[in-house]
């Protein structure tokens, strides 16, 4: 079974990776507190819409009739009675093997 990472070894990789970004000659940018990742403070929207049009849909109304009548089609085996189980004979026997009594179970 793999054993999954703790958070302080997670951290300890991490700050692992960063120094040997740095080492490599990669530089961090420092960002101004209260700077924002949005494109002149507006949500890139070209990739969804807050108001789409309605699809058509399509109706399954006979489709899910069909399904429907599949389902509460009962199999066409016949009827099975439980087999009614009898009383078993059962012999009694001592400890020398010779039988005692018969009973029924």
């Amino acid at each position: 079974m793999i054993k999954r990472p703790t958070k302080s070894e997670l951290r300890a990789q991490l700050e692992q990776q960063t120094q040997a970004f740095l080492q490599q000659g990669g530089q961090v940018e420092e960002v101004a507190n209260g700077a924002t990742g949005l494109v002149n403070g507006a949500y890139r929207n070209a990739g969804f819409t807050f108001n789409p049009e309605r699809q058509e849909r399509t109706p399954l109304n006979q489709v899910m009739a069909q399904i429907d009548a599949r389902k509460s089609r009962k199999p066409a085996t016949a009827t099975v009675k439980p087999k009614h189980r009898s009383n078993r004979k059962k012999v009694i026997y001592d400890d020398f093997g010779e039988p005692l009594r018969v009973v029924f179970e």
